[in-house]
């Protein structure tokens, strides 16, 4: 057991100086359920606590987080301050990870990359995906999962709470979803004004469907046989692309209603009332 318990310390004291020389990166106390695999939880604190005491090796130090994680990082290598900023990221890392877990657990949902943009509006999309990128390699967040629907919109879930095949489950239905959101309104919308629907309106707010999922969603419908009635226009001018549903319209009137909108509705301004249908 007294060896063990050197070999372990031996093994955290090099990963910890490791880590800040050759990544700059701190190191997670939780390591330790990797490198102390069957020694008692009580034994495994005596190594934290030796090491973070300074008792066998002055270079190491520790950071405890907000969150209450403790991390462990070599002064040789890195200075408070920047262990400090470093510190302050893995606290990103670790609401990003609360995010999902409670997306899986309470809804049985899986996150979508976008929802951690909104999550975290002052961070860069681009830091956003390095961070976690990061998460997949580090033992505290083994359980954060991804996956990725065909059209190519990366989703993310807790394996403690949905299983791989139920996350493919997931992201099928999360697409076909998409694609029924489309039809359904498009429908109501020749049906009701009427009127065809400008494909961009499916990318705002109110409807939230990623520009990465929308494209295949409109191939999916357009080249579904329980679609058929689905059509899309193109406006020659401006590019714009409108579907309507030939159930309650035919092709001249909505044509003709796409080119009113385009070329009569002012910039930027809310959209002019529809002209009355005959």
């Amino acid at each position: 057991m007294i060896e063990q318990i050197a070999e372990v310390k031996a093994k955290l004291i090099h990963n910890v100086r490791r880590n800040s020389k050759r990544y700059g990166a701190l190191t997670s106390s939780r390591i330790l359920t990797v490198l102390a695999q069957g020694l008692p939880g009580e034994l495994q604190h005596g190594v934290l606590e030796a090491i973070s005491t300074g008792a066998l090796a002055s270079d190491i130090r520790t950071l405890v987080i907000p969150s209450g994680q403790l991390f462990l990082y070599s002064q040789d290598y890195m200075s408070s301050e920047d262990a400090a900023a470093k510190g302050k990221l893995e606290e990103v890392k670790h609401a990003m990870a609360e995010k999902i877990r409670r997306d899986s657990r309470v809804l049985t949902a899986l996150t979508p990359l976008n929802s951690m943009f909104a999550l975290l509006p002052e961070i860069k999309p681009v830091k956003i995906c390095s961070l976690l990128n990061e998460m997949q390699t580090q033992v505290q967040y083994r359980d954060i999962k991804t996956v990725s629907a065909f059209s190519g919109e990366l989703y993310l879930y807790c394996d403690a709470h949905i299983t791989e095949k139920y996350a493919g489950l997931l992201v099928r239905s999360a697409v076909t979803d998409a694609c029924s959101t489309i039809v359904d309104t498009v429908r109501e919308e020749s049906r009701i004004y009427p009127r065809p629907t400008r494909v961009s309106l499916f990318t705002s707010h109110v409807y939230g469907i990623p520009a990465a999922t929308l494209h295949p969603c409109i191939v999916r419908v357009l080249n579904s046989p329980q679609y058929a009635d689905i059509r899309k226009l193109v406006h020659p001018e401006t590019e714009a692309e409108y579907l309507y549903s030939t159930l309650h319209m035919n092709e001249e009137h909505a044509y003709s209603l796409m080119k009113w909108i385009e070329e009569e509705r002012p910039v930027g301004g809310r959209a002019l009332p529809l002209p009355q249908c005959p």
